[in-house]
């Protein structure tokens, strides 16, 4: 764990958002923590699969791909697309030490599960895609496990004992370090996950999946069947941002 970039997250929370209210982003003068201009670049999913939620231009309910093979997961909670601030954000967290951005992520990802699962019967566990090990190093931290317990955080006051149990130890682990994914065309997107997670811990029956971005859905799609063959018997995925597969 970097504790450096944790104190510098810490910092930077309390220096935009109390002493200089500042939008977090562009660092206009804001009393909230995006301001307007950056709102706007957070483009809601609305047009989309309503099975994996892929971005799509036609009003069709279930995408081509989700007919011919039905994804693993019951529930896909995607509420972004990944374009604009949101893709911004995202890439300032990973790649830019922009740990004090994952907190209001988490924020919008808590209000949107909050009024999905209003009818629904919440997870009994929450885990997260992990990163391999040498790429911890490399970045000093795993974004999806800091946003994990940003957003078990955010719910334990809403929900109380009915949160997802978040496990100390996360049981989904990657055992190869492959290529990172953005950087793969996307026929070696849905291959190059297959073989690359195992299960090493104690399994719910009802599992939340955590992901911060979801394209082609291979990674999700890997760690869902190791998740039913270690005994899951249902999978609801949460994903901040969904992006469209690029023309091909």
């Amino acid at each position: 764990m970097d504790w450096k970039l944790l104190s510098t997250t810490k910092f930077k929370e309390i220096y935009y958002r109390l002493i200089f209210r500042q939008c977090y982003l562009c660092q206009s003068s804001s009393k909230h923590t995006f301001c307007h201009h950056c709102q706007k670049g957070l483009n809601p999913n609305l047009i989309c699969c309503q099975q994996c939620k892929r971005p799509s231009n036609q009003t069709q309910l279930i995408c081509g791909q989700c007919q011919r093979n039905k994804p693993s997961y019951q529930v896909c909670v995607a509420p972004y697309l990944f374009n604009g601030t949101m893709r911004t954000l995202i890439h300032q967290i990973k790649f830019n030490h922009g740990g004090h951005f994952i907190r209001p992520l988490t924020e919008r990802m808590c209000q949107h599960l909050v009024s999905e699962y209003q009818s629904r019967l919440w997870p009994q566990q929450l885990l997260f895609v992990p990163s391999h090990p040498k790429r911890i190093r490399q970045r000093g931290f795993c974004q999806t496990q800091l946003m994990a317990k940003q957003l078990h955080k955010q719910l334990q006051p809403i929900l109380g004992k009915a949160t997802p149990n978040l496990p100390k130890t996360n049981p989904i682990i990657k055992m190869i370090h492959s290529q990172a994914q953005h950087t793969l065309p996307r026929k070696a997107r849905l291959t190059a996950p297959n073989k690359s997670y195992q299960i090493q811990g104690q399994i719910a029956e009802h599992v939340a999946l955590f992901d911060d971005v979801m394209t082609t859905g291979s990674t999700i799609e890997a760690c869902c069947k190791q998740l039913l063959k270690a005994g899951a018997k249902r999978i609801d995925v949460w994903v901040i941002a969904r992006t469209p597969d690029k023309p091909h």
